[in-house]
């Protein structure tokens, strides 16, 4: 595994969490205070004001509006900050104007963002945001992790810091970076990280399915330094059928505070659905808990 950078080169220092003011854009905001807090980063608040918003408004009118919808923005921005527990956290309010993925690309390399957090249910529904709007948008052209708060993690009240970490590894190339932010995820937060990979459906002979599950179990080996783990901090599972299905049965079954998974290279102009793949597109809709979805 020599193409897997070291894990003390992995850093989610500089947290970008992106927010329209809804509700459930918010979820993700303890979330991305959390990986702050273990890495001794900083949180940046951004919120776009995009161009859209002056499609159907008289040219005269637009720098009225424009003023206005600042200062909404401002107000709301201000709400947010007062009414987050932010700690000893440092964090930064970004107010930006103009196409979202390009500004938020800009304000990416400017601060030198590690991850991006933000809500992926919406008020008409995760499939509908997902596939037109904000954090669709950003799965699909991010080329850092994506930490995505879905509708269900409702049921699941954010803790200070992951304690359970799920890895899916179907041992792609999409993985390689995937697997050193799980590592360190594990390590920076002493988390219980259990390795999953999910194979086609079993076999009916028993032997044979014995032996399957000692093949991959020894693979999923291989993409981690065993011995620098606690006894009891590092798990390997081999599970058979549908990849999402597993992942999320696995998942609610152990109380998983967080999944990390590789997603396809980013910058396609592809369906989201065929981008991230199946498998992560379910997993990032259904979710009980935050999704790290890491390009490979």
């Amino acid at each position: 595994m020599s193409d897997i950078p070291a894990v003390g080169a992995v850093t989610l220092k500089n947290i970008l969490f992106v927010t329209d003011f809804s509700s459930a854009s918010e979820m993700a905001l303890p979330h991305a205070i959390a990986l702050a807090v273990g890495y001794g980063g900083k949180v940046y608040i951004g919120h776009v004001i995009a161009p859209q918003l002056y499609d159907l408004v008289p040219p005269d009118f637009v720098p009225d509006v424009l003023k206005q919808s600042t200062m909404y923005a401002q107000r709301r921005m201000k709400r947010l900050v007062e009414g987050a527990d932010f700690g000893a956290v440092p964090h930064e309010v970004l107010l930006e104007q103009g196409e979202l993925w390009e500004t938020l690309r800009r304000v990416a390399k400017q601060y030198a963002i590690d991850v991006i957090a933000l809500g992926t249910g919406g008020r008409r529904g995760l499939h509908e945001v997902l596939m037109g709007a904000v954090a669709e948008e950003i799965l699909r052209l991010a080329h850092m992790p994506v930490l995505t708060v879905g509708p269900q993690s409702r049921e699941v009240p954010p803790e200070s810091e992951p304690r359970r970490i799920l890895f899916a590894n179907d041992f792609s190339g999409n993985c390689l970076r995937a697997v050193v932010r799980a590592d360190s995820l594990a390590r920076t937060f002493a988390a219980c990280l259990i390795s999953l990979h999910v194979a086609p459906d079993a076999p009916g002979d028993p032997e044979i399915v014995t032996r399957l599950e000692q093949f991959f179990s020894d693979r999923l080996k291989q993409y981690l330094d065993v011995a620098a783990f606690p006894k009891g901090q590092l798990e390997f599972r081999v599970e058979f059928g549908v990849p999402a299905d597993s992942i999320l049965k696995l998942a609610s079954e152990h109380d998983v505070d967080l999944i990390v998974m590789g997603v396809r290279g980013a910058g396609t102009t592809a369906r989201p659905s065929c981008h991230l793949g199946k498998t992560t597109y379910q997993v990032v809709s259904q979710a009980r808990c935050p999704v790290l979805a890491v390009p490979g």
